[in-house]
C-alpha cells in the first residue's frame, strides 16, 4: 500500500558543509509569463540513474520523457563529457547504465533483437567508437549486473521464468499453492527466480552460479575479484523477510558463506559495498523484523573473519541508504534522510563523526558509485523546489550543474515559490511541511486550499520540486503538504506511533494542519480539499471520516475495510505482524477500518482513482468506499484505470488522474 511505493536520548549531527559553491546552472529560474498547464505534464524529464567514469571525465545517465505519439514513457541513456560541458544521448530505450573500469565500454540494459526482443539482454556501448553490441542472447531478462574489478567478467543477475505455454494453446488455469501468491507488476506469482550468472566478456561465455528456490539479487565484486557477496532469503520465502548477506567463492566447490544472521532485512534494497582491502562490508541493518517498515535502517558494517557487525550510526536515529567506501577505507558516504532532507554524508572512522556533504537546500536522489569519489569528485542527482532532478557533481568545495534537461522548459514558465511551514499540534508536537501560493497571491483575499498527503506511510515529502502542486497553484489553489506523525525523517519513535494504529493521530495531525492554515487568515475555511494515493488516499479516507469541514477530497489507490485487503493485495506477511489475523485481533482489524465502518459520517464529496491490476492496493478498497458513498448520496465517482498497476505506466492516464483532481475541486471548492 506503498500503504505501508517505513526518540530516544537527543543526537546531533555534526555538520560540516564543504564550502559548496554553485557555479553554473542555478535552480532560480527566472520565469517568464506562462502558467503551468496540465499539458505540462508531459514536459518534464525525469533523470532516474548516473555513473563516472573512472577518471571521472565521463557521465552516463538516464532521462526519461513522454513519447506522446505512442503514450508511453521512454528511458535513454545520454553521455555527458565533464571537461568539454556538454551532453548527448547515446542509447534510446535502454537503462542501467555502468562504466568499464576502463572507461572504453559503457554497459546497459535493453530489450535484445528478433527473437530476444521481449526480454532485457546485456548490451555495451564503446565510448571510443559510439558502437553498440548486444553481449547476451538468452529468451530470460537480465535485472542487474556489475563489472568485475578488472573489467574481464560481468555477474548478472537473470530472471529465470518457468517454461512458457506453446502459442495458441488456451490459457491454462492458475494454480496457487504459494502462501503469496500475488504481486503489483507481476500479478500471480509463478516460480520464477532470480540467481546469479557470470559472463566472460571476451568468449561470450554464460556460467550459472546459483539455483534454488530462493532470489539472489544485489551481486558485489571483492575487490580481488575473487568473491561475490549478493542478499538471498531461505526457506518458505513467501513467509518471511529474513534476507541476508552471502559471499560465493568464485573457482571454488564451497558453499557460499552466510555473513549476516539477524533476523531482519539485511541490505534490503541495498548492494552490499566491500571495504578497499576486502576486509569488511557494509551494509543497510534492517532493525527489528516485528517492526516492519517503521524500524530505522542503519548503516552497518560486518568483518569477514569474525563475523561481528557494529551499527555505526545508531546514534544519529534516521533511515540512511547507499552506502560506499572512500577509495582509502577511511570512511563511508551515505544518504541521510531527515525532516524533508535527504542529504549525502560521511562518515570518518578515524574520529567517529558524521559530516554532510551537500546542503540542505538540495535534495538528493542518487549519487555514483565508489570510484568516482576519488579527488573529492561525486556525481549526484538532485533536485530543489524549483526544478526537477539534475545531474550535478562536487568536486572538493565546488557543486556544478552538469546537466540541463529541464532548464529549457521551466524558463518559460511561472514556478510559484514554496515555503516551508511547521505548527504545533495540540498534544505539542511539532509538525513540518510545505506551502504553495499562486502566483500573484494577495493575502487580503481567500483561497481554496487543497492539503495533499504523502503514501507510505513510512515516508516523507522531501524539499524537491513537484509538478502537480505547481499545477495546483497555477489554478487558484493554496497547496499545502506535511509529515504527519508516521511520516519517516523524524527519528523511531515518530515513525513508529502509528504501528498498528493508522488514521488516528495522523489524521489528526492533517486537521491540525487544516487549522493552521485557516489561522493565516488567506484561506477558506469554507473551502478546504485534501487528497492523496497509497496510504494519502487511505489517510484521506480517515480524516473525512472524522472532520467533515472539507469540501472536496480525492483518494487515490488506497483501502478503508482493511478485511478485504486479506488475501487479496500482497502484504499478507505484513498484515500478520502488524494487525494478527483477522479472526484472532478482530477489534483491531476493525478500529483501523474506521472510515468504511463509519462511512456513515462522511459528508465530503470523494473522487475514487485506482489501477484496474492494483495488486498493492486493490480496486475492491476503493470500490468499496465509492459504493458507501454512492448509497449514502454523498457526491462521488469511481475512476478506474485499464489495466494498470499502483503505478501508472501510461501517460495519458497520469495526465488524466490530474485533469480530474482539478474537474473535482474546480466543481466543489469553486
Amino acid at each position: 500500500m506503498e500503504i505501508f511505493d517505513r526518540n530516544n536520548k537527543p543526537f546531533y549531527l555534526s555538520v560540516v558543509f564543504l564550502s559548496l559553491f554553485l557555479t553554473h546552472g542555478s535552480f532560480a529560474l527566472q520565469s517568464q509569463n506562462e502558467k503551468f498547464e496540465l499539458k505540462d505534464i508531459n514536459q518534464i524529464k525525469d533523470i532516474g540513474s548516473l555513473d563516472v567514469s573512472k577518471d571521472a571525465d565521463l557521465i552516463a545517465y538516464t532521462v526519461s520523457s513522454v513519447d506522446q505519439k505512442n503514450d508511453e514513457y521512454v528511458t535513454d541513456i545520454w553521455m555527458l563529457n565533464f571537461k568539454k560541458d556538454r551532453d548527448k544521448l547515446i542509447v534510446r530505450s535502454a537503462y542501467s547504465p555502468k562504466f568499464s573500469p576502463d572507461s572504453n565500454y559503457v554497459a546497459y540494459l535493453a530489450p535484445g533483437r528478433g527473437k530476444y526482443s521481449d526480454y532485457q539482454q546485456l548490451w555495451f556501448f564503446n565510448t571510443k567508437t559510439a558502437t553498440k553490441r548486444q553481449m547476451t542472447k538468452i529468451e530470460s531478462s537480465v535485472t542487474d549486473f556489475e563489472w568485475s574489478p578488472d573489467g574481464n567478467r560481468i555477474v548478472m543477475v537473470i530472471n529465470i521464468e518457468p517454461e512458457r505455454e506453446d502459442e495458441g494453446e488456451t490459457q491454462k488455469p492458475y494454480v496457487i499453492d504459494r502462501y503469496q501468491f500475488k504481486q503489483d507488476n507481476n500479478d500471480f506469482l509463478d516460480e520464477s527466480r532470480q540467481h546469479l550468472f557470470l559472463i566472460e566478456i571476451a568468449r561470450r561465455k554464460l556460467t550459472q552460479l546459483t539455483d534454488g528456490s530462493s532470489n539472489e539479487i544485489f551481486p558485489s565484486w571483492s575487490p580481488d575479484g575473487n568473491r561475490i557477496a549478493y542478499v538471498t532469503k531461505i526457506g518458505d520465502i513467501d513467509r518471511h523477510d529474513n534476507w541476508d548477506i552471502y559471499v560465493l567463492k568464485l573457482d571454488s566447490n564451497e558453499n557460499p558463506i552466510q555473513l549476516t544472521t539477524h533476523l531482519g532485512a539485511d541490505s534490503q534494497g541495498s548492494r552490499p559495498q566491500w571495504s578497499p582491502d576486502g576486509k569488511q562490508i557494509a551494509y543497510l541493518y534492517g532493525g527489528d523484523p516485528k517492526l516492519l517498515w517503521y524500524a530505522i535502517q542503519e548503516l552497518a558494517i560486518i568483518d569477514l573473519d569474525t563475523r561481528t557487525s557494529s551499527i555505526i550510526t545508531k546514534q544519529l536515529d534516521r533511515n540512511t541508504s547507499s552506502p560506499q567506501w572512500s577509495e582509502d577505507g577511511s570512511s563511508i558516504f551515505f544518504v541521510i534522510e531527515d525532516n524533508m532532507k535527504s542529504q549525502l554524508a560521511k562518515y570518518s572512522f578515524l574520529d567517529q563523526k558524521i559530516n554532510t556533504v551537500t546542503p540542505p537546500d538540495y535534495y538528493l536522489s542518487g549519487w555514483s558509485k565508489n570510484y568516482a569519489v576519488r579527488n573529492g569528485k561525486i556525481g549526484l542527482i538532485l533536485s530543489d523546489l524549483n526544478s526537477p532532478d539534475e545531474i550535478f557533481f562536487v568536486d572538493g568545495k565546488n557543486l556544478q550543474q552538469k546537466s540541463h534537461q529541464n532548464a529549457e522548459f521551466l524558463s518559460k514558465k511561472i514556478i510559484s515559490q514554496t515555503e516551508t511551514i511547521s505548527f504545533t499540534t495540540d498534544d505539542g508536537e511539532e509538525i513540518f511541511g510545505m506551502m504553495v501560493k499562486p502566483h500573484n497571491f494577495d493575502p487580503s483575499k481567500k483561497y481554496p486550499l487543497i492539503i495533499r498527503m504523502h503514501g507510505g506511510p513510512v515516508s516523507q515529502y522531501g524539499l524537491h520540486f513537484r509538478f502537480d502542486w505547481q499545477l495546483f497553484a497555477a489554478n487558484g489553489y493554496i497547496v499545502m503538504a506535511m509529515n504527519p506523525r508516521g511520516s519517516s525523517g523524524r527519528g523511531f519513535d515518530f515513525q513508529k506511533v502509528i504501528f498498528a494504529d493508522w488514521g488516528n493521530v495522523d489524521a489528526d495531525d492533517v486537521s491540525a494542519l487544516a487549522d493552521y492554515a485557516i489561522s493565516l487568515g488567506y484561506v477558506d475555511p469554507q473551502r478546504l480539499g485534501l487528497g492523496g494515493w497509497s496510504y494519502g488516499g487511505m489517510l484521506t479516507n480517515y480524516v473525512i471520516a472524522k472532520d467533515s469541514r472539507f469540501k472536496a477530497a480525492t483518494s487515490g489507490a488506497g483501502i478503508s475495510n482493511l478485511l478485504s485487503g486479506f488475501g487479496d493485495d500482497h502484504y499478507i506477511r505484513e498484515y500478520i505482524l502488524e494487525l494478527g489475523t483477522p479472526w484472532d485481533n478482530t477489534e483491531d482489524w476493525l478500529r483501523n477500518s474506521n472510515p468504511f465502518f463509519s462511512a456513515g459520517n462522511i459528508k465530503t464529496p470523494t473522487l475514487f482513482l485506482v489501477g484496474e491490476k492494483d495488486y498493492n492496493v486493490p480496486l475492491i478498497g476503493s470500490e468499496q468506499m465509492y459504493q458507501a458513498l454512492k448509497h449514502l448520496n454523498i457526491p462521488t465517482q469511481l475512476i478506474i484505470y485499464p489495466d494498470e498497476n499502483h503505478s501508472f505506466s501510461t501517460p495519458s492516464y497520469n495526465e488524466d488522474v490530474l485533469r480530474r483532481y482539478l474537474d473535482w475541486y474546480e466543481k466543489f471548492l469553486h
